[in-house]
């Protein structure tokens, strides 16, 4: 059962780092989506080009950091819990 313990860890690494660049990813274009950095001036909608290439935050831990923390959807300025902050 020793063997297994290595490249059990491995994956499971492995796994974490690549939900964690998803992560980032995703919470990179919403980021700029509510912060309207992706527009596109034309038609008004978001800008699909824009959105693969954006960097809306410095640096990407600041992302994985706001994601890991808002993690259900609740809105800054009213308290958990209430009915005016759950997510549909």
């Amino acid at each position: 059962m020793d063997q297994w313990k290595i490249p059990i860890l491995i994956v499971s690494i492995g796994f974490n780092i690549i939900l964690s660049l998803a992560l980032i990813n995703t919470e990179n274009q919403r980021h700029a989506l509510m912060t309207r950095q992706c527009e596109d001036p034309l038609f008004g909608g978001p800008d699909k080009k824009c959105l693969k290439f954006v960097e809306s935050r410095p640096h990407s831990w600041q992302h994985w950091t706001y994601a890991l923390t808002h993690i259900l959807g609740y809105d800054d300025d009213t308290p958990a819990g209430t009915a005016a902050n759950k997510t549909k």
